[in-house]
């Protein structure tokens, strides 16, 4: 684990379902945590909110972690796929223009992206090295853009670490807190066909991996942040149903989730990508719950 005694570390997305569990563990690191929001600036809870990034002045940053982004899990109208780009895009391009004027340049820019950077495959497996589908759109290139926008503070001499985030698993934000009222009432079942591929990360694993990140100087570009072993759809919504008792019997029909979602579901509910953590695992990074049953069981059980 790295030394972040006394550290300064900016967050962007810090009040958002990975961002918050981030900003407790960096306190718990004792690092003194500075987030960028759209909400209220102040001191709260031990940690400094600012609304600009003017705000910072001359006070140094060891670490940037660029999670910001409007959430993908919703209807995707006209409007809705824009307020996802401009939020990605125009975070991460003002991270890099503090970069650029800093007094100090960070250590490490760790950016958030997306699995879905890879397009979608019903039999391929996807690692750090492999080049994206053409399947896709939307997903596809919002998280090429993402990545390239952050990609501008390697040229400024910055580690830039871009995260490619599987479905992360707690029970309080994320697909889980989505799915788990059917479940719980023995409604719950695969989506679709039940045949695309899942590629998930307990919330404890990602926040210990970037954690990792930082104390690794190695480390750089694309790094997967999902589990070593993916699951097809079917055996999450069985595994799910097992861990809470109750019966794995109704799938949720893409016709129903198209109604509900528009595009949406064709790009990320009803087809997935069996992604590998391969530059984490060389980099010696242990999960602490590498399985879905371990990860179900500690968050559920």
């Amino acid at each position: 684990m790295p030394n972040l005694q006394g550290k300064n570390i900016l967050v962007t997305g810090g009040t958002g379902f990975i961002g918050r569990a981030l900003c407790h563990a960096l306190l718990a690191h004792q690092a003194k945590v500075f987030v960028l929001t759209r909400g209220s600036g102040g001191t709260r809870d031990q940690v400094t909110f600012i609304n600009s990034l003017d705000q910072l002045g001359n006070t140094p940053i060891d670490t940037i972690i660029n999670l910001a982004g409007e959430p993908i899990a919703q209807r995707w109208t006209g409007a809705a796929k824009q307020r996802m780009r401009d939020s990605r895009l125009g975070t991460t391009a003002a991270v890099v223009d503090y970069i650029r004027t800093a007094p100090a340049k960070p250590s490490v820019l760790i950016s958030g992206s997306a699995i879905g950077y890879y397009g979608t495959d019903a039999t391929a497996t996807f690692d750090e090295t492999t080049p994206p589908c053409d399947t896709a759109p939307f997903a596809r290139q919002l998280c090429a853009d993402w990545e390239a926008a952050a990609l501008q503070a390697e040229a400024l001499g910055v580690r830039t670490v871009l995260l490619r985030i599987g479905a992360v698993l707690e029970k309080d934000g994320g697909m889980l807190a989505k799915l788990l009222p059917p479940f719980r009432l023995g409604m719950g079942g695969p989506i679709g066909d039940g045949r695309q591929w899942l590629s998930w990360i307990d919330r404890e694993d990602i926040i210990l991996l970037m954690l990792h990140i930082i104390a690794t100087p190695s480390l750089r570009g694309p790094v997967n942040a999902t589990a070593p072993e993916p699951v097809v759809n079917t055996h999450f919504a069985q595994a799910l149903a097992g861990v809470l008792h109750r019966p794995c019997l109704l799938p949720a029909p893409a016709f129903l989730l198209r109604a509900a979602f528009g595009e949406m579901p064709d790009e990320i509910m009803l087809a997935g990508q069996k992604v590998l953590p391969q530059k984490a695992l060389d980099s010696g990074f242990v999960f602490r719950y590498p399985t879905l049953q371990a990860s179900l069981q500690k968050i559920l059980g």
